[in-house]
């Protein structure tokens, strides 16, 4: 629930703000990423995370960090399941990704 609020609060903060990390373009109002001026189709936690790292170019965030903000999950609940979602964002935005893996710590978005 407090996931679910965390993301409806940070939504209507940023009405019209568009996030563009290198080729990569994340209109969180109209739920709506482009790769390289393309229109990519990404699930809703794909979506989520992809929105979190772009809001935040640069910074550096540990697996636990992205479960907690992102699932809503307690750190240390399989972070696994980051580094799958993260594979499956590269691959759908192709060589446009922003994502960075920093071994040992966790991922960002660069441009």
């Amino acid at each position: 629930m407090k996931a679910v609020l965390r993301r409806s609060g940070s939504a209507a903060g940023s009405d019209d703000r568009v996030y563009i990390v290198g080729a990569v373009t994340v209109d969180p109002a109209r739920r709506r990423v482009l790769a390289a001026g393309q229109p990519v189709e990404l699930t809703a936690t794909e979506f989520e995370l992809l929105e979190f790292l772009c809001r935040r170019p640069g910074r550096v965030f540990p697996r636990e960090h992205l479960l907690s903000e992102v699932w809503g999950y307690a750190a240390a609940a399989g972070t696994r399941t980051v580094d799958v979602h993260v594979a499956q964002l590269r691959a759908k935005l192709g060589e446009a990704s922003p994502i960075r893996t920093v071994r040992g710590v966790g991922y960002s978005a660069d441009a």
